[in-house]
């Protein structure tokens, strides 16, 4: 029997460019800019320099350029140092179900440099990693991990990406899949919300999916069964594993959701700090208080940071995740970029955004949940995962009301949930644009990353402003700041900070030609 790693690496090895809508090219291209411009963002991050010094004291000499930095290194090495600096700031992109650039970008491009593969080859891995990598944190929704804690997408999508690029066959290439998916990290919360360990969360596993490759290449076997035996991978990731989410290969793109963020920090900040920008932002020092109202996403996402902050300043990385200091930040600095977030900055001007933190109040709205929920429900169609899911979902949905028990998530409040999914996937079905078909293409012509917030701000006058955004600018679904658009901008405005203008122009000029030695204009 084929077994469903199997046949993930089947479609992996027998992709080509040709296969590939220009849609979904054109948004690679754009993914390629934004993490080179989180790279260079970056670059004078404290917690990134003491990596990059860690890296130092055991990396092998090599001629492989850690981006955005002079040094060279062996390719699995730069590999390492490339993924920890375009994680450090947030300021990354994501899919529906995976934050893949990481790896999808950074491996292809830099074993280019030991295979010579064509700039068009390097473009398919990433399309593999990309398409492999969201379904499989899709298949794991229901469990305890989420967002970039999906951390064992890498190990997947780089062993695959990896293994195209050492020439590995269907059968060799399955075995990498396998090997990356054996030992899968599973990160913990309080190293992803405070300390440099952050930095880490793709590292890790990105290199233990080239390494897996690597290994397949030598004839090391793996689990084919890891997505099939009862006791296998989902048994460590989910409560309620939704399998079916790992099909639709060739036929729904994934990488057609794909989002990058305008600024540093969580998606769930995003609209937030897009809402305030639409209303000025308003002078800080006539602002007398600030009402947020979100989605869960957002609620539970504040909640979680509110538990590692400190008294101090916040720093680069808990700053991510706090609705407080992000409203702060951008109304005392009228914007949030990567300046706003470095550890200098954040401590030189703690007491003027502690002020106007404490003037800001978050409140969950269930109807902004609801409006959340209904935009998935075209990729989510709920008869699909409730066959599924079968009899696992009610205790899978226990487990995950006990570990967001800080809004008192109710039985009831879960069943509204449901249904909601339900009545959108309906509605959608009447329309003839979707029905239970996983990864439709009608599905993601629909689909818009929906992440509400409604912000009123009250000014010391006695006036209030208002607004509310439910997409956010870069977001899969926005029809203005596209992500694309997006991806531009953030390259145009941080490359030249380590690349400089004509350097910056030469990358960029590089990626839309897909040139076969991009790696080589990487150096800072």
């Amino acid at each position: 029997m084929t077994t469903t790693v199997e046949r993930i690496a089947a479609w992996a090895s027998e992709l080509t460019v040709g296969d590939v809508p220009d849609a979904v090219v054109d948004l690679c291209h754009a993914q390629r800019r934004s993490v080179l411009a989180a790279v260079a963002a970056s670059t004078t991050n404290g917690a990134a320099r003491r990596v990059l010094a860690g890296i130092d004291s055991w990396a092998a000499a090599g001629a492989v350029p850690i981006p955005g930095t002079n040094r060279t290194a062996r390719s699995d090495d730069a590999i390492y140092a490339a993924t920890a600096l375009s994680m450090a700031l947030d300021f990354d992109d994501y899919s529906c179900f995976a934050h893949s650039g990481h790896s999808a970008v950074l491996v292809p491009l830099l074993v280019a440099a030991e295979t010579s593969s064509s700039g068009i080859e390097q473009l398919v891995a990433q399309v593999v990693a990309n398409e492999v990598e969201a379904r499989l944190g899709g298949a794991c929704l229901l469990g305890p991990l989420n967002g970039q804690l999906w951390s064992f997408v890498h190990a997947a999508g780089a062993s695959l990406a990896a293994g195209r690029l050492l020439g590995l066959d269907a059968g060799r290439l399955a075995h990498a899949l396998a090997l990356g998916l054996y030992q899968a990290p599973r990160p913990t919360v309080p190293g992803f919300m405070s300390p440099d360990s952050k930095l880490l969360t793709a590292a890790e596993p990105t290199l233990a999916g080239v390494r897996a490759a690597r290994l397949a290449a030598a004839g090391v076997t793996g689990p084919l069964d890891a997505l099939d035996d009862p006791h296998g991978f989902f048994d460590a990731f989910a409560y309620a594993p939704i399998p079916a989410l790992l099909g639709g290969l060739g036929e729904g793109w994934a990488t057609r959701t794909l989002s990058i963020k305008r600024y540093p920090g969580c998606a769930y900040v995003d609209t937030t700090v897009d809402a305030l920008l639409e209303l000025g932002p308003p002078p800080a020092d006539e602002v007398a208080s600030v009402i947020v109202e979100a989605s869960l996403l957002t609620y539970e996402m504040d909640a979680l940071s509110r538990r590692y902050g400190s008294s101090g300043p916040p720093t680069p990385v808990t700053v991510n995740f706090s609705i407080p200091w992000n409203v702060a930040i951008t109304l005392y600095a009228g914007r949030l970029t990567p300046a706003e977030t470095d550890e200098t900055w954040l401590v030189e001007h703690h007491n003027e955004i502690a002020r106007l933190a404490r003037r800001v109040t978050l409140r969950h709205d269930w109807p902004l949940t609801l409006r959340s929920a209904k935009a998935m429900a075209p990729l989510l169609p709920p008869r699909t995962v409730v066959a599924n899911t079968r009899r696992r979902l009610p205790s899978a949905l226990r487990r995950v009301r006990r570990d967001h028990e800080s809004l008192h998530f109710l039985p009831g409040d879960a069943v509204a949930l449901v249904r909601a999914l339900w009545d959108a996937n309906s509605a959608v079905v009447r329309r003839g644009t979707t029905g239970s078909h996983l990864w439709s293409s009608e599905a993601l012509d629909s689909f818009a990353m929906t992440f509400p917030a409604r912000v009123r701000v009250r000014l010391r006058s006695g006036r209030e402003l208002a607004t509310e955004v439910d997409v956010p600018d870069g977001a899969a679904g926005n029809p203005t700041m596209t992500p694309e658009a997006v991806g531009h901008e953030k390259f145009d405005f941080w490359g030249p900070s380590v690349w400089g203008a004509d350097g910056t122009v030469e990358i960029t000029e590089a990626i839309d030609a897909d040139a076969d030695e991009l790696w080589t204009l990487l150096r800072a």
